[in-house]
């Protein structure tokens, strides 16, 4: 335990800065993981495309007996395809990459301070020469190209460093950390808050990213040993090993195991073999190296002979590499530069193979007769008897070099276009087009198969508007590193081009090497739905719906293609076997799926449609206009903000409007819902006025405004305004047109269900309406609440107003009274009943001429036994009238 814990006997401000420094490796890790685990994510977003399209569907209807007529209205459905966005910088990455990077360059300088004058002159001359390489000039720190802040960093690192190593040697290494942190902050706040370059951190990233490379390459052959180390440790540690001194052949077992796997590795990597293997991710061999280095590079440190201490001198420098390692590796992952993946990659794989295969032999060498003697040979590891560790890493770097070599370089050609790719993601984020697409093509001269550099360019003709370039490098970029997101791309603009054919194909290439990517299972099957295969487009999103990480954007679209697609019973079947969505696209799917099925049960508000801004989305604005038209009957919510929406909305606005006169109809003033719509179905250039003039024939129809309702049905074309006519010829006593109107459409519609319709309407059956009930009741109990409540139903019908007046007549409410016949007079001008309680009011209020004038039409109206009826109630009235007149006179 002493072992593993060995900070526990060092003195409680070491043993507080190491658990420091743990928890930073630790949160580091975590840093890596997160990037690595998808790193196209970091850069690349699915975005979401909502289109909006229209079906027809009847939520209107007029009862009779087992017959019902209805108007088509549009409902809307949304389709949603994920669309890859252009390449972006994850700016978090960036400024997390300094964090990590910065501690670790503090730990390993304070580090250097503690060794001997020698090899702390010969690290601080490699350390301004790779500073020097780095440019910091670029960041105009003290003006463009003035090197002056250049010289300040290494006088500031350079003055701390050999203050602590000439003059303060006997300072603990917290202080020295604590000094090459201190100048760090201090040169990162001077350029945070003076470089007057837009994107200084990724500047600075940009052109130091050799640095940060070499050091990264520098810790993963440092580490390219120690998982073989801890093979040897596994091997002879027990007791019982020792005993049965089966040591020798369990190594030599997952030695070689582990050797044929880096083999594969390198054998697949180099494109030799072209085998599917699961083989161990590179970055787990990396990061399990690293960790057990913690403990292996202290043997090491200490077969050195007090050149490199551990306690003081190589625990933190192998801190400070290890955090700065985990930082570029992170950033690079954060940023997909594909090409230094793939040279980490090479590194990590072909490093611990060359490495591994001469340490191998260095271990059997040295250390065969104590494995076959059953003794502890971790103890003795780096205590070499004949051949020497010095020479054993000499020729480990040989043969890294060879299998370097028998690549071509290409990993040192990948690493000068990751360096190309960074400079050019610098000028595409400052706006400097061309100068990016200059440096992306430089990286592509290296390694033109890269993806980063190809989907970059595609990204920079996506924004500059040329679609031709952008396929190119799309299809550029599938080339060796295919991806979703290059695959949506490309199929994203062959769509546009209007290639569907050659985007289906594109998208199913996709699918086959991506065969558990939603998002192009999805937009496969959209597509299919665009072409009218119904079949095909099912299938996919069924698939989408179980593969996709946004489950319920393929659920959306798998409601579209059945509202589109299916009859009514299969919808039936297929919308009640439907899991329920709080997503709001679905949601408006679900309730045109509604509308069609005429269901129109009460249904929650979601209020986040409309959100803070109200400025409506494709999804706001479809599930504001279906639960408009599919609560028309329940929610009055919509007459009200529909127009306050409207208004922010001013290319929704006339449709908004539209959904709230439906509102306004059948939950709250239909006068209102009336006269609107029929000024704009006057209107000459109004494309909709035919469903204007449909939507008000119908509405009167139901008002029992026959004559309205045919003046409007009459100007519809096809069968909805015919039929519709007839109806309202029937219904208002005119047999004989209705006759000849449903003759008319025998030849389009079914000779039976027409003479069926006949007999329905010519039995004298009148449609049931809910104001019909509502004045059953108000005529059992008449209050306030229960007349109100029928002329709210029906404002224009003459029975149920002509009541209501003369309640509140009686109730001493003129003017409500009044008011309510007037309204009603605007529309149903010819009803007897109404007249008579238009005079009677009239009288009441003092004005005789409108009342003889009320009196003239109930003359013209009523029959005569009606007339003598009301003429015997109103002349008592008119006469009183005079003589309180002549009396005050």
């Amino acid at each position: 335990m002493k072992e593993l814990f060995f900070w526990k006997v060092w003195s409680s401000s070491e043993r507080r800065i190491t658990l420091a420094a743990f928890f930073i490796i630790f949160l580091a890790l975590i840093f890596f993981v997160l990037k690595s685990y998808d790193p196209l994510a970091n850069v690349i977003h699915w975005n979401i495309l909502s289109e909006l399209s229209d079906i027809t569907t009847v939520a209107d209807v007029l009862r009779l007996d087992q017959w019902q007529y209805g108007v088509s209205i549009p409902s809307h459905l949304v389709t949603e395809s994920f669309v890859a966005s252009t390449m972006e910088t994850d700016f978090l990455t960036v400024q997390l990459f300094w964090f990590f990077a910065l501690i670790g360059l503090s730990l390993v300088l304070a580090a250097l301070t503690t060794m001997s004058r020698f090899w702390y002159l010969a690290g601080m001359i490699v350390f301004i020469l790779l500073l020097a390489f780095s440019r910091l000039e670029i960041l105009g720190v003290f003006g463009t190209g003035n090197r002056t802040f250049f010289l300040l960093t290494v006088i500031l690192y350079g003055g701390v460093t050999y203050y602590f190593h000439a003059f303060r040697p006997d300072l603990g290494i917290g202080y020295r950390i604590a000094g090459m942190l201190s100048v760090s902050a201090i040169l990162a706040i001077l350029v945070k808050t003076i470089s007057p370059v837009p994107f200084p951190g990724l500047a600075a990233v940009a052109y130091s990213l050799p640095f940060w490379l070499l050091l990264t390459i520098l810790f993963l052959l440092i580490i390219a040993t120690e998982i073989m180390a801890a093979f040897v440790w596994l091997s002879t540690s027990g007791s019982e090993v020792r005993k049965n001194k089966s040591g020798l052949r369990n190594f030599l077992i997952i030695s070689v195991l582990y050797l044929l796997s880096l083999v594969f590795m390198y054998l697949r990597n180099t494109k030799q073999i072209d085998w599917d293997l699961t083989l161990i991710n590179p970055a787990y061999l990396a990061i399990a190296a690293a960790l057990l280095g913690l403990w292996g590079f202290r043997k090491r440190a200490d077969s050195t002979a007090g050149l490199i201490p551990f306690r003081t001198t190589g625990f933190w420098l192998y801190l400070g590499l290890f955090l700065i390692a985990l930082a570029f590796a992170a950033f690079i992952f954060g940023t997909a530069n594909d090409p230094l993946m793939e040279v980490l990659e090479d590194v990590v794989i072909q490093g611990q193979l060359g490495m591994s295969v001469v340490f191998l032999f260095y271990i059997l060498v040295n250390y065969y007769q104590l494995f076959q003697q059953g003794l502890a040979v971790h103890k003795v590891l780096y205590k070499p008897m004949r051949f020497g560790l010095t020479q054993t890493r000499l020729f480990g770097f040989v043969g890294v070099v060879i299998l370097f070599s028998m690549q071509r370089l290409l990993p040192l050609n990948q690493g000068i276009a990751g360096y190309f790719n960074g400079l050019g993601d610098l000028h595409a984020n400052t706006g400097e087009f061309a100068l990016a697409e200059q440096y992306y093509k430089m990286a592509l001269q290296q390694e033109f198969q890269n993806h980063k550099s190809n989907y970059a360019l595609a990204s920079l003709a996506i924004r500059q508007g040329d679609e031709n370039a952008a396929a190119y490098y799309f299809r550029q970029s599938l080339l060796k590193n295919p991806s979703p997101q290059a695959y949506a791309g490309l199929g994203t603009i062959l769509v546009q081009e209007n290639l569907f054919f050659d985007a289906v194909t594109s998208l199913q290439e996709g699918t086959r090497k991506f065969p558990k990517s939603g998002e192009l299972l999805n937009n496969l099957g959209i597509l299919y739905s665009k072409t009218n295969v119904a079949d095909s487009a099912y299938y996919y999103l069924v698939k989408a719906e179980s593969k996709a990480k946004m489950d319920e954007i393929p659920a959306t679209n798998l409601l579209a293609i059945m509202a589109k697609s299916t009859d009514n019973n299969l919808l039936d079947s297929l919308a009640s076997g439907a899991k329920e969505r709080k997503y709001l696209s679905w949601q408006s799917n679900w309730l045109a799926v509604q509308n069609l099925r005429q269901h129109f049960s009460k249904q929650h508000f979601l209020s986040e449609a409309i959100p803070k801004d109200s400025l409506l989305s494709v999804s706001a604005f479809a599930y504001l206009q279906n639960y408009t038209v599919n609560q028309a009957k329940l929610d009055s919510l919509p007459a009200t903000i529909l127009p306050k929406l409207a208004l922010k909305n001013p290319m929704l606005s006339t449709d908004l409007l539209f959904a709230s006169l439906y509102s306004e109809f059948y939950s709250g003033n239909k006068l209102k819902a009336i006269e609107t719509l029929s000024a704009w179905a006057q209107e000459d250039d109004n494309k909709k006025s035919d469903l204007y003039h449909k939507i008000l024939g119908h509405w009167f129809l139901q008002l029992g405004l026959y004559d309205q309702a045919i003046e409007h049905l009459s100007v519809v074309e096809g069968i909805e305004g015919t039929l519709g006519m007839a109806v309202a010829n029937a219904l208002s006593g005119k047999q004989a047109i209705a006759v000849v109107l449903l003759d008319k459409i025998e030849g389009k519609e079914s000779m039976a269900a027409i003479e069926q319709l006949k007999k329905t309407l010519f039995s004298g059956v009148r449609p049931k309406t809910k104001s019909d009930s509502l004045w059953q009741i108000a005529q059992k109990s008449p209050s306030d609440i229960h007349f109100n409540a029928a002329v709210r139903e029906n404002p224009f019908e003459a029975k149920i107003v002509s009541s209501a007046a003369a309640w509140y007549r009686n109730k001493k409410q003129t003017g409500k009274a009044y008011q309510m016949i007037l309204t009603a007079l605007r529309y149903n001008e010819y009803a007897p009943e109404l007249w008579e309680q238009y005079a009677y009011l009239s009288l009441d209020q003092g004005l005789t001429e409108q009342g003889d004038s009320g009196e003239m039409k109930v003359k013209q109206l009523a029959s005569p036994a009606g007339y003598q009826q009301f003429m015997n109630r109103y002349q008592p009235m008119r006469a009183l009238i005079e003589k309180q007149r002549a009396e005050f006179q």
